[in-house]
Order: structure tokens, then sequence, then C-alpha cells
């Protein structure tokens, strides 16, 4: 969604995401990968470090420009402002929320021209029409596919404000959340709101306050559910009062379902018994049954370990398709960056993990995003896999040489074992020559030093300063992983 943007911010966007993944990068580098002038990139930069204060980019002629940050930072919060400060989405936000309801009170509150805002909107529904739906300025609404608008809508707001205390008031929350609870008490496992967990409670938070907006603003359009199955509606006059009072949304079992259709549907199971029913009766849920199953049956036999929320992971991947009816993302594609990062700390095991999901959702037009998202429930929801995986990971024995006294290195060796989780096991080295370094280098995976131009067939040598910095642990980690690719690649 980035080309919603408008050209300067996607250019400056892009400069951030390049400078956010790289340390220094020449300006000459960055000119080419962004398609623009030095002389526009040093603008952009300047402009930059004012939004994103305190946090800068700093120039240097020698070696370009690099992002240096605050801890308080974090990629999301690239996303999050470009969000906040586009006047294209300030645009979207407004009309779905229906702030305004002619054009002109519109323009004066984005401190533009109508005529501004009519080029505008034609460009932005470019990009939102292939999404299933566009900006209707007569009407003041978003139109088309109700369920692409929420979705759409409820990631935005998921991008924007991250937490959905910054778009709710107190009151509105404690209402929401007693409505989610008594509906997730009678359509699934949930004993508490704490069962559900902030992720996914803050989803469905949007999720709903997104319906409420779209029911209560845009009459253009119906969310569609299955006439044939609704939401258990009970009796809770007092909370539906209060609801109404909050919202200016009055409950009822006919409208209930539809606050709901993105997550309790008609094709949501509830427990593992009615999944078990369900795949005796129809051969397409039996396979993809079968499928999540022999994922996590491999994933047991990867880790060494039993899958202790068996029903719940499965559970789970299965209904997530039908939780997901688009892109999960706007601008910041967590999910993605969860297993990307993934595979920068455990190698390949993601990677095998991603051709099992493939066969389960390959018929899905959502493929990836499912993907993804199955990943981050299997690593985020089930932590008993990543912390077999941690004690599982293999260790690589690596000798270590400083130009220091031997109680140096022997710090040293700990901090690398702590700091990079016990994947090296560092054995400081007694030695008095190169050649005895040479003599004994065969008990050894690697050798770690501070030394230059040592040189050992067949093992890699890790030159690192004496303080070792993010740098050093970086290089150790990529012969880390090479090292062990190289030994899977042999055995099969």
């Amino acid at each position: 969604m980035k080309e919603i943007l408008s050209t300067k911010s996607k250019r400056q966007l892009e400069l951030m995401e390049l400078l956010i993944d790289n340390e220094w990068v020449s300006f000459n580098i960055a000119s080419i990968q962004l398609s623009a002038p030095v002389k526009t990139i040093k603008s952009d930069s300047m402009e930059l470090n004012t939004i994103f204060a305190p946090t800068s980019i700093e120039t240097s002629k020698k070696y370009g420009i690099r992002l240096t940050v605050d801890p308080t930072f974090s990629k999301a919060m690239i996303y999050q402002k470009f969000l906040v400060n586009s006047i294209e989405f300030q645009l979207i936000e407004k009309i779905f929320l229906h702030n305004f309801s002619t054009i002109n009170d519109l323009a004066d509150d984005l401190y533009t021209s109508i005529s501004t805002i009519k080029r505008l909107v034609s460009r932005i529904n470019q990009t939102l029409q292939l999404s299933g739906f566009v900006i209707n300025l007569k009407k003041m609404q978003l139109v088309g596919d109700a369920h692409s608008i929420c979705n759409f809508m409820e990631y935005y707001f998921c991008e924007k404000y991250s937490v959905s205390e910054r778009l709710l008031t107190p009151i509105q929350l404690n209402v929401l959340d007693k409505i989610i609870m008594h509906i997730s008490n009678q359509v699934s496992t949930y004993q508490s709101i704490n069962d559900i967990g902030f992720s996914s409670l803050n989803q469905i938070r949007f999720s709903v306050f997104t319906a409420i907006n779209l029911l209560n603003n845009n009459d253009e359009n119906v969310i569609s559910i299955d006439k044939n199955y609704t939401v258990p509606f009970g009796d809770k006059s007092t909370i539906y009062y209060e609801f109404y009072r909050q919202f200016g949304f009055a409950l009822s079992s006919s409208n209930i379902d539809k606050l709901f259709s993105l997550y309790y549907n008609e094709n949501f199971v509830a427990s593992y018994d009615t999944l078990k029913k369900l795949i005796t009766k129809n051969r397409h849920h039996y396979l993809k049954y079968e499928k999540i199953i022999i994922l996590i049956q491999n994933l047991e036999k990867r880790i060494d370990s039993q899958c202790f929320s068996f029903e719940k992971v499965v559970l789970d991947l299965y209904n997530i398709e039908f939780q997901v009816t688009g892109r999960t993302h706007i601008l910041y594609d967590r999910n993605k960056e969860f297993y990307n990062n993934l595979k920068i700390t455990y190698g390949n095991f993601p990677v095998e993990i991603t051709d099992f999901l493939k066969a389960i959702f390959y018929n899905s037009p959502n493929k990836d995003c499912l993907i993804y998202e199955a990943i981050f429930i299997l690593f985020s929801k089930y932590p008993e896999f990543l912390l077999c995986l941690e004690q599982a990971t293999p260790t690589m024995k690596a000798c270590l040489l400083l130009n220091t006294g031997s109680s140096y290195m022997t710090m040293i060796s700990k901090q690398i074992a702590y700091y990079l989780k016990g994947r090296f096991s560092c054995t400081p080295l007694n030695i008095t020559s190169l050649d005895e370094l040479e003599k004994s280098i065969n008990t050894y995976d690697c050798v770690i030093t501070n030394i230059p131009d040592i040189q050992l067939p067949n093992h890699p040598i890790v030159v690192i300063p004496l303080v070792p910095d993010a740098k050093s642990f970086d290089k150790l980690m990529f012969v880390y992983e090479k090292h062990f690719k190289l030994s899977q690649d042999k055995l099969s």
C-alpha cells in the first residue's frame, strides 16, 4: 500500500527502510536504490531528522549516511509515523469514521483545497480498487466489498495506533471487552479476557470497532454472513444498553454476527471435538487436518519434544484461513519481519516450516499472508516450540586466541556464550606460537581471534576487536549458520 503515499513520502519511507537495515550507506548507493539525486536524499534526511527526533540520520563525506537510533526506536515506529503524517491516509480514515458529511468540511480540516482532495482521491482509488473498494466523495463513504473495507481499516488502525487504548476511551474498551468475552465464552474455549492474549485481543477490538463504524456510517455496505449461522446472543441487556450509549450501535441477534464476522463466522471451528467430527464428513477438511498434523509431528521430531498445546495449535492453524480475508498489513508486515528474524536466528528451520504451510494453504488467494500468520502463531502463542528449539540448538566449538592474558580471554569466551545463547563453546587457548595453534585446531570448528592474517586450511577464522561489538556477534552468527548449513547439506 506504499502506492497510496505521495511520491516524496514513499521515497522517504524507502530511505528509512534502507538505513534501518544497514550500517553506513554511501550517497551513491542510496541515490541508485531510491532513483533520486544525492541533493534530494540530503534534503529528505534533514526533513526526516525533524520527524523522527531524537532518532537522527547522521551524514559523513567519507561513509555516506546512517541511522542513529535511541533505545525507544523500532521499525514499527517508522511506518506509524508515515501513516500519522500522510494526508492520504488521514483522508481515508476521516471518511471511514464519517467525521465530515461534505467535501468542503473535509478540505477545511485537512487544510487543503477541494480540487486537491479530488486529485488525491482519484490517485488513492487506483490502489484501493485493487482491494475491492473505493472512496465515493458524493456519499463521503468507502464503498465496495464490506469485508475488504473492514480488513483494510482493521490493519490500518492496528499499524497506526498499535494498541486499542489509543483509539478507544477506557469506558468504550471496558464495554467492548465484556461483549468480546461474552461472545468468546460461547463460541470458543476462552474462559477469561486474559486467555485471549494481548495481541489477539487488540486485533479483535480493532476488528469489532471497524465493523461498528462500517455498519453505523456506511449504508452502502452490507457485511454478508451465512443466514444459517448465528453467534450465540444470550441475555446481557445491561451490557447491550451500555454498548449503545458508547458506540451508538444497537446490538441484536441479527447484527452481532456481523460485528464478529471476521473472527467467529460459519467456518470457525470452536473445539477440537467439533473438528474431529467435521473431518469424518468432508474430505477437504480431512486433508487439511492431516497436513496440519504432519506439520506438528515434524516439528515435534525436529525439536525432539512433544507439543503440549497440540489441540490448540491444530485449531488455530485450521481457523486462520477463515479469519484472514485479505492483506494482513498496510505498510508494515510484522509477520514477515518476524519470519525473517527467525531465519537469521535459526537458519533453515523456518524455511522448512513454510514448505509444510504452503501445502496447507495452497488454494488460498492470501497464501503468503496466511503462511506468515501461521508462523507467528506457532512461535508467539506456543513458546514451547521456541524454547525447545533453543535447547536443541547445536553448539559450534571455537578456540579463542586474543592478544591478552588468559583471564581476559576467559571473560570474553563467557560473554560470547551468553550473548549468542550457547551457540558457541569458546575455549581460550594457552599457546606460545601459531604452530601450536595448527596442531590443536582439529578439535575445533573455527578460530576467534583479534590477530589479523591468520590462515588455516579448512577452518574459518573470525577476527573481532578485543571488546566485541554488535558487528562481531553478527560475524559469528554468519559463520555459525554457514557451518551448520554446510553440515546439513552434506547429510542430505
